[in-house]
């Protein structure tokens, strides 16, 4: 059985054992196929995603040379392929082998649930979606495609993570989710719904002076970073806690 992790350090597994894949080149070249998803990738676009900015003269033997190593270590009796078609390389691997196709299944699973208003069905898949999330996506490997795939898979995992705590604030856990909220809003602290969010939580248990001391926060920060006010819906709930009807 094979497995890839790329919502964290890039890694692999074969019947539970890690593998160990090398140079961070080498590592880049299988976090490219991998995230292709079995769509072809051209020689000149792995080298472009290895070496943006000043490649080796010895590009093309040096690709061949990961290819190779990749294909030694993921033979085929494992169910990965990495083969050459019509101009470019496939990687094809087992389905449920790659954590990044997990994560969008239980997402997809949980966005289903929710049109059938399963609430704790969406809470286990969000979760399961969440706790794929190993740290920064695609560390051990680098590139500016890469960069820009990091960035994407990151956004995607503390949009679950956002949809988990929101779905937990609003099923009655909201004391326990305040923890997570005011640890995303020191990670990204100009995303108003995670104020709003902490906001609702803190006034849920019975803080609403500490859920009033956070908007005039977030107000401030918004004001010395953007020159903005908040959101008219971030203002409208203000209201209704000071109102007493959060």
């Amino acid at each position: 059985m094979i497995a890839f992790s790329l919502l964290g350090p890039v890694r692999a597994w074969r019947d539970g054992a890690e593998l160990s894949l090398g140079s961070p080149q080498q590592r880049t070249t299988l976090a490219v196929l991998l995230l292709r998803e079995g769509l072809l990738t051209t020689m000149d676009e792995l080298i472009d995603a290895i070496w943006p900015e000043d490649p080796p003269v010895a590009a093309v033997a040096t690709v061949r040379t990961y290819l190779s190593r990749l294909r030694r270590l993921l033979p085929v009796a494992t169910g990965v392929r990495i083969d050459w078609i019509g101009g470019g390389y496939v990687l094809t691997a087992p389905a449920g082998s790659l954590d990044v196709e997990v994560f969008r299944q239980h997402t997809a699973r949980a966005a289903d649930a929710m049109r059938r208003d399963d609430k704790p069905e969406a809470i286990t898949h969000l979760r399961a979606a969440v706790d794929l999330h190993r740290g920064t996506p695609l560390s051990g490997a680098a590139g500016g495609y890469v960069d820009g795939q990091r960035a994407r898979l990151a956004e995607l995992c503390r949009g679950a993570a956002l949809d988990l705590v929101a779905l937990t604030v609003e099923t009655g856990g909201h004391t326990e989710a305040i923890a997570d909220l005011r640890a995303m809003v020191a990670e990204d602290p100009l995303r108003e719904r995670c104020h709003a969010l902490l906001m609702t939580a803190l006034y849920r248990g019975g803080r609403q002076a500490d859920a009033l001391a956070h908007y005039r926060q977030v107000r401030r920060t918004l004001a010395d970073e953007l020159g903005v006010e908040p959101t008219p819906e971030l203002q409208a709930l203000h209201q209704r806690i000071l109102l007493g009807a959060g």
